[in-house]
């Protein structure tokens, strides 16, 4: 392939014009796009992305690539790495998944996001995100309760560890945790009876709102399937 036509790509993904060429041609370009994205340009590396972006799960011989790029130093470059994997469906999940447990908490926030626009393909990452709940850094945790809230009642075995997180000492988070086990339904009450008698008077009004919510879930649940 010519390195202008290469290019040409590139420039039509980048401004949010689909490529429609012949798939002979689609797949030829995945490495040669790949292998732009450890360019030292960081502009070079963002079009790359987003042009693997438009191929979408056609482009999954770049996942590993794409992967290494929520590591990259330019901020703006490693958010679009990850929304990028977020649009490559199930295959993404396993280098997803191994990121998670990156020293870098960053690197662990980007990895849940993009797991996040996988769902439900990312049911597989269940217990990987669920241990995320007790992460060291505030951001990993809230990223962690924010993509569980997505999965809903499948994300059901999650419910200890977001019951725990009422206890967070971030507010937001506990916050978070209170209004992702609304989401859980009849399952998550043994876990938050026990926290009405909570030491904290916080955690107490949490879960007392979080059984509220749950509640008024359950009615309207009701009222819909009665129609």
């Amino acid at each position: 392939m010519k390195p202008s036509a290469l290019l040409s790509m590139i420039i039509l993904a980048a401004t949010g014009t689909a490529y429609s060429g012949p798939p002979s041609l689609s797949e030829m370009a995945v490495p040669a796009l790949a292998a732009e994205l450890c360019d030292g340009d960081a502009s070079v590396r963002q079009a790359a992305i987003l042009a693997l972006r438009e191929m979408g799960p056609g482009a999954k011989a770049a996942i590993p690539a794409l992967a290494g790029r929520l590591r990259d130093e330019d901020r703006y470059v490693a958010v679009d790495a990850s929304q990028t994997l977020g649009k490559m469906g199930p295959e993404a999940v396993p280098c997803l998944v191994q990121l998670l447990g990156d020293e870098a908490p960053g690197v662990r926030v980007l990895a849940i996001q993009a797991l996040q626009q996988i769902e439900p393909a990312a049911k597989a990452a269940l217990p990987a995100l669920t241990e995320r709940l007790r992460d060291c850094n505030a951001s990993v945790r809230q990223a962690a309760v924010l993509a569980l809230r997505e999965m809903g009642r499948d994300a059901k075995a999650s419910i200890p560890g977001l019951a725990e997180r009422l206890q967070d000492e971030d507010p937001y988070i506990a916050s978070d945790a209170s209004q992702t086990l609304g989401k859980m339904g009849p399952d998550a009450v043994p876990c938050l009876l026990p926290l009405l008698r909570h030491r904290q008077p916080h955690v107490r009004e949490l879960a007392a709102q979080t059984l509220r919510q749950i509640g008024l879930e359950a009615v309207l649940t009701g009222s819909s399937d009665r129609r």
